[in-house]
């Protein structure tokens, strides 16, 4: 759960993904990150409008999301550990789709052998992925080396350039076992 305050927190891409993955529990597309990046850029008073919109969408209702309607004051660093929250929790949520082993193939199957690869591939990908949250995790407790002292904005984009390294690196490998499947096809 997180508030509308923590929500409106950070650079206008940051609070972007982060209202999709808080109200419609998904990766912005294209399209829609860019139509919202538009409206709001450099004019962080449209932020809340652009909130109200995604709860009020027939997406936003269906999901019946469990954003809290709090607009109190919070610090930096309170919003930066919901955001990390919200985004660690979404990070989880897709590794455990990744999780299910694949099926046993048949004899002789080149395809179900080649869907069990891909699906073991898939499974040790959601292996590293569990473990480099729990890296940012622990940075993000204390219990490994700090990030440099850094003010709180600047904080804020070092965490989310982990997370997005870590995101990106993950698309990557995606992409690159979505590629090998279609070739199956």
């Amino acid at each position: 759960m997180i508030t509308i305050s923590e929500l409106l927190y950070g650079a206008d891409e940051d609070f972007l993904v982060n209202l999709y993955l808080a109200i419609l529990g998904r990766w912005p597309d294209d399209a829609g990150f860019a139509h919202h990046r538009k409206i709001i850029e450099g004019r962080a008073e449209r932020r809340l409008e652009v909130v109200e919109a995604f709860l009020e969408s027939e997406e936003g209702r269906q999901r019946r999301s469990s954003v809290i309607r709090d607009l109190s004051a919070v610090t930096a660093e309170q919003a930066l550990a919901a955001q990390l929250r919200l985004r660690t929790e979404y990070l989880r949520t897709a590794i455990e789709g990744a999780r299910e082993p694949a099926a046993a193939p048949g004899p002789g199957s080149s395809v179900l052998g080649e869907i069990a690869a891909l699906g073991a591939a898939i499974a040790a990908l959601g292996v590293e992925l569990r473990e480099r949250i729990a890296a940012v995790e622990a940075l993000a407790a204390g219990q490994v080396s700090a990030a440099p002292n850094l003010s709180p904005a600047v904080s804020v984009d070092y965490v989310n350039d982990l997370i997005q390294a870590a995101q990106a690196q993950t698309n990557q490998r995606l992409r690159m076992i979505e590629k090998r499947l279609a070739e199956q096809q």
